[in-house]
């Protein structure tokens, strides 16, 4: 990778993670205080409500945000060309999202009158979350991802999340406003997803879809769609198998899904270059330059490792203070450290599947090993949620989380086994190493300082950041002093 397509990745890479963080961060904040106010089974309430949309938002997306990402940059040199598959990958996508808008309404109706396969109580709450396939026929950040401007997406979330975020604050104050905390949520995501058009529209002139080309696309995207679906299966499903197996007000769900949150903050961290490299891995796919496509991957999957590795230890061993900082008085808030410490690992997991599935796999065409791996994540995640969850709860769900998780980078990397040899695996041997050292010393510390104040909390990640990057150092870890030595050598140019 050349120096200014490094300095490209990086500058997108902050976009795309300041991007993703975003969208975390407002539920880190607004977390503490729900749990006090609407409680955690109100929490979990609008957990299982969420998966369950976002079941159909996947179901009506067919697969054509990663297929439209993909179209987009494949073109992306050439304007007109590129509006014509943003126009045609719409058109499709509002007819698909309206069909799923349908089927959604019907399913509310099935279910309130039927036997409440999502016990939320009250019928206002799932006919709100239609809008969310509303959101999604306005949702054009696949194409911003395509052509890699991440810069207005980053604006546009720290606008429409921060003003969601001090409505969430000064409007929801007791049990009775889970449904404003639904309303105001629901607004945020459609009326960010729809300020997007403002630019896309003064940009591009509108191109009348070629309606010829549509059901080639479709098949394409359908190819795409069916991995996509095993995704939504294992990642939205155990709350809503917690919810149907563990009859207790969803407060199983809110502990779950509490937990689930703060490691996903942490997870996008390491997934967030993904979304970044995706486009340029197509585009150097597309002009037929393989190496530079595995390249791109060998240096994701280092920065990977790099990040990762302190990032799970870390937040495993400082779950217990954090979650009582957070959740501590909140009914049940006592479950949520274990099943984070549980679901910590999937950092790792998830990272390293978004380097090999959604970075490699998808742009370049290898459907066939993607799709197995994520149907395999599915059938071990329905079948250890079935075991598990009636026995442990959430603690069962995030066991079955994490097989699953595992087995997918698993099927991946045996997949790509002849591309990416061993060899790139196990020089990572020192980030694992310095790690374990890492995770240990800040046992230690929990155990002299057990004070779970905010202070002491940013004291001990701050610890732990020196003390991994420190034995690195003293390890002799190749990829960071390769890249402190370029630090220093610009510092030095200056």
């Amino acid at each position: 990778m050349d120096a200014q397509g490094k300095k490209t990745v990086v500058k997108n890479y902050l976009y795309s993670l300041s991007y993703q963080i975003l969208l975390l961060i407002v539920p880190l904040v607004t977390m503490p205080h729900l749990a006090r106010t609407v409680g955690i089974a109100g929490q979990g309430t609008y957990g299982v409500l969420y998966a369950v949309t976002s079941a159909f938002v996947m179901l009506g997306c067919v697969g054509l945000n990663l297929y439209g990402q993909r179209e987009v940059a494949y073109c992306k040199d050439d304007p007109a060309a590129r509006n014509r598959v943003f126009w045609e990958v719409e058109t499709m996508r509002v007819a698909a999202l309206s069909v799923a808008l349908i089927l959604y309404l019907a399913f509310v109706w099935f279910d309130l009158r039927v036997f409440a396969l999502i016990d939320v109580g009250r019928p206002l709450y799932p006919l709100l979350f239609s809008a969310e396939l509303i959101s999604g026929m306005l949702d054009i950040s696949w194409y911003y991802q395509g052509i890699e401007n991440f810069k207005l997406q980053t604006i546009r979330n720290f606008v429409v999340k921060l003003a969601g975020l001090i409505l969430i604050l000064t409007l929801v104050r007791g049990e009775g406003d889970l449904w404003k905390y639904i309303v105001i949520m629901l607004a945020s995501n459609l009326l960010g997803n729809g300020s997007l058009w403002l630019t896309k529209l003064r940009a591009d002139p509108f191109v009348k879809p070629d309606l010829r080309a549509l059901p080639g696309r479709l098949k394409v995207s359908l190819s795409m769609f069916l991995p996509q679906v095993a995704t939504i299966v294992y990642a939205q499903l155990d709350r809503v198998m917690i919810g149907g197996l563990v009859r207790d007000g969803n407060l199983q769900v809110g502990i779950y899904d509490n937990a689930e949150k703060v490691v996903k903050i942490a997870l996008t961290v390491v997934t967030s270059i993904a979304l970044v490299m995706l486009s340029r891995v197509a585009n150097a796919f597309k002009s037929q330059d393989r190496e530079k496509a595995r390249a791109y991957v060998r240096f994701s999957f280092r920065i990977y490792m790099l990040l990762g590795v302190p990032i799970t230890f870390g937040l495993a061993a400082l779950a217990p203070g954090i979650t009582e900082k957070l959740f501590g008085g909140a009914d049940g808030a006592s479950g949520i450290a274990p099943v984070m410490a549980m679901l910590c690992p999937i950092i790792l997991f998830i990272g390293g599947s978004s380097v090999f599935g959604t970075q490699y796999l998808l742009p370049t065409d290898r459907l066939k090993p993607y799709t197995a791996s994520v149907f395999t994540g599915m059938v071990v995640n329905l079948i250890f949620n079935a075991a598990l969850i009636p026995f442990f709860g959430a603690f069962g769900a995030a066991a079955a989380t994490l097989l699953a998780e595992f087995s997918v980078l698993a099927v991946q990397m045996i997949a790509l086994r002849k591309e990416f040899s061993p060899r790139l695996y196990l020089a990572c041997w020192r980030n694992v190493l310095a790690g374990l050292l890492m995770f240990a010393a800040l046992l230690g510390l929990g155990v002299l300082f057990p004070t779970p104040s905010y202070l002491w909390i940013f004291v001990k990640i701050l610890a732990g950041a020196v003390i991994y990057f420190l034995l690195l150092i003293l390890l002799r870890d190749p990829f960071l002093l390769d890249g402190l030595a370029k630090v220093r050598k610009k510092l030095f140019q200056k």
